[in-house]
């Protein structure tokens, strides 16, 4: 499966793609997304953060609480 690093500019709709990622903890992870459209080229930061086990670990860390898909 190939990754999908981009997302849609909040303010123009074109593309953006993703320049750089930091882990912050573990369970949040920064990454900063860059517009591609020359006339915008807006630049922003997201968080990406687990909000739901659709199919639970086989070794589970015991102070990870991650909801189920209900």
């Amino acid at each position: 499966m190939k990754p999908y690093n981009k997302t849609v500019c909040p303010h123009c709709g074109s593309n953006c793609h993703s320049i750089k990622t930091k882990q912050q903890t573990r369970m949040v992870r920064e990454v900063t997304y860059a517009c591609q459209n020359k006339k915008c080229e807006f630049m922003f930061v997201a968080q990406i953060n687990p909000i739901r086990t659709i199919v639970p670990s086989q070794d589970p860390s015991p102070d990870i609480h991650i909801p189920k898909l209900v």
